[in-house]
């Protein structure tokens, strides 16, 4: 490119993109080593107007954020797409008065994460206007200043949107392999009291179709980056070790890169099926079809993960196993990050869409 020659929009596209990432990757490794929440990083993500407005409207344009965050760091990955996530929910279901309470959280510095598995010996619920139990799984909460949780009601899983201040908090159960920064422990609300205005929504809102099942292809988004940071680390290490030029290297380079750019088209076909939802939001087919193609995106980016992941270990071999090489945190990550929930059942999903005819390969119903 001539030296007076402007960027390409791609270029500034890419370049934003890349200080998502740089952004995300803050102390990534200091926060692995001491299971720390990613302060850091979730503060640049604030300077780029990520917290208090991600780009809601534009799902394309969400998940490749979502992805460049990932390829920062996978467990600040997951603590943002839960305040993604939580923040939609907000500005669908709320009420003016609930959204405009929840801005002023966010301009006081504040970040939202939303946390839906109980205690298996003490699941939250709601007695006499407070609550009883608590949340397992409650990522980020040594950062985030407020969560929505779901209670059951006569009527369905009605979600509460809690302060977060001051609560009891077990991390004696979180050793896990990878994902360490995440954070996910154990939280009791017992006694918390509930006003009306932290009701979210109606019951079962939380659970509505295709929203519910379609939100996969956000955490679909932040797997992609990771899968897209273990080909850079892999690069970077064929490269200091002088064997990118090796046939055999290039083949397994090649078979990475492709995965990595499949799961990236798979995204934008889901992002497609998310806008045509929203341009049609009754239940029908196009509901329908978002359903499948979440389910089918969300297989079909695991699947490409796991090749990656194995690829990777093969070219770099065990030097990638050993700690401080960047592959082993990332290897430990993204295979933690893929064990997302009833993975059969996604599966399933996607072949039950394909055999009633309401979604094809490739494009919508027919």
């Amino acid at each position: 490119m001539p030296r007076d020659a402007a960027p390409s929009p791609g270029a500034l596209v890419e370049d934003a993109l890349a200080e998502v990432t740089a952004a995300a990757a803050l102390r990534s490794v200091d926060n692995d080593a001491g299971a720390c929440f990613p302060h850091a990083a979730m503060e640049a993500l604030g300077e780029l107007g990520l917290i208090q407005a991600p780009p809601l409207g534009d799902m394309r344009r969400l998940l490749r954020v979502l992805s460049a965050v990932g390829r920062g760091d996978l467990s600040t990955g997951r603590i943002f797409e839960g305040h993604v996530n939580a923040l939609w929910l907000v500005r669908r279901f709320g009420l003016p008065s609930q959204v405009e309470a929840v801005e002023a959280i966010l301009t006081a510095g504040g970040s939202l994460g939303i946390w839906n598995t109980d205690i298996p010996d003490r699941p939250l619920r709601l007695e006499d206007g407070r609550l009883v139990g608590g949340k397992s799984f409650a990522t980020g909460i040594d950062g985030l200043s407020h969560a929505i949780v779901t209670v059951p009601t006569n009527d369905g899983r009605q979600m509460l949107l809690m302060p977060l201040s001051g609560l009891p908090v077990d991390r004696s159960w979180w050793r896990p392999l990878g994902m360490r920064a995440s954070g996910s422990h154990v939280v009791d609300f017992s006694g918390l009291p509930v006003e009306p205005a932290m009701r979210l929504g109606a019951p079962d809102d939380y659970v509505g179709q295709p929203w519910f099942s379609g939100g996969a292809i956000r955490f679909a988004a932040v797997q992609t980056g990771g899968a897209h940071a273990v080909l850079d680390a892999v690069l970077a290490h064929l490269r200091r070790a002088g064997r990118a030029g090796d046939p055999y290297q290039r083949h397994r380079l090649g078979r990475m890169g492709i995965a990595v750019q499949s799961c990236r088209l798979w995204l934008d076909h889901a992002a497609e099926a998310w806008r045509a939802a929203e341009d049609e939001p009754e239940a029908g087919p196009v509901a329908d079809r978002l359903v499948a193609v979440a389910n089918a995106t969300r297989c079909a980016v695991e699947a490409a993960a796991l090749d990656v992941l194995e690829i990777a270990e093969r070219s770099v071999g065990a030097a990638g196993f050993i700690a401080p090489h960047p592959l082993e945190r990332l290897i430990r990550d993204l295979r933690t990050y893929l064990r997302q929930p009833n993975p059969d059942g996604a599966l399933a999903g996607a072949g039950a869409a394909l055999a009633a005819g309401d979604w094809l390969p490739g494009g919508g119903a027919p």
